[in-house]
């Protein structure tokens, strides 16, 4: 299996909007946004960011046979006082190829490339409670919880909550 992992380019922000729309169908219970709200729109969110090879904005892909099969966006805050921290969001991996350590890579590559930017400090990245899976990867890596929000999210009448994770660049090592 020859997976490759990279920055989406330009051209590829068609590539991030279907798998992207794909993930939120299938595990609505896991995101914040909507399939049909987002369906909807023109642009997603990160679709500008890869479009214009945004720097403090962007995806990292896997991909497989030039198939984009799995994403992690880094989104950095613009505001003075907080932009020496960003968020890992929109993370997910194809489930064809989910358990052989992609999702743990993308991770990794969205980190290095993060930290690479001038001021990163931290990153944050949550966790819906019941995704014990990705919670015990991001715990792998070495974030660290900080908080939990109950009942953050209603699906289909169902209260998920929301953990709070952080990682700071000065306790992480890059593998």
């Amino acid at each position: 299996m020859d997976i490759e992992i990279r920055k989406l380019k330009p051209k590829e922000s068609i590539f991030y909007r279907e798998l992207r729309l794909k993930c939120l169908k299938k595990y609505p219970m896991y995101f914040t946004s909507n399939y049909h709200d987002e369906k909807a729109k023109e642009k997603l969110f990160f679709q500008t960011y890869i479009e214009k090879s945004d720097v403090n904005n962007f995806v990292i892909g896997a991909f497989m046979n030039d198939t984009l099969i799995g994403i992690s966006g880094f989104n950095r805050y613009d505001r003075t006082k907080i932009n020496h921290k960003g968020r890992i969001i929109q993370v997910y991996v194809n489930p064809d190829y989910q358990g052989r350590q992609i999702g743990l890579s993308l991770i990794k590559v969205t980190i290095d490339e993060a930290f690479k930017k001038k001021g990163i400090e931290q990153i944050e990245i949550d966790v819906i409670s019941t995704n014990k899976h990705a919670e015990k990867l991001y715990k792998k890596i070495g974030f660290i919880e900080y908080g939990i929000q109950k009942n953050f999210i209603k699906v289909g009448g169902i209260y998920y909550d929301h953990k709070m994770m952080m990682l700071f660049k000065n306790q992480y090592t890059s593998s």
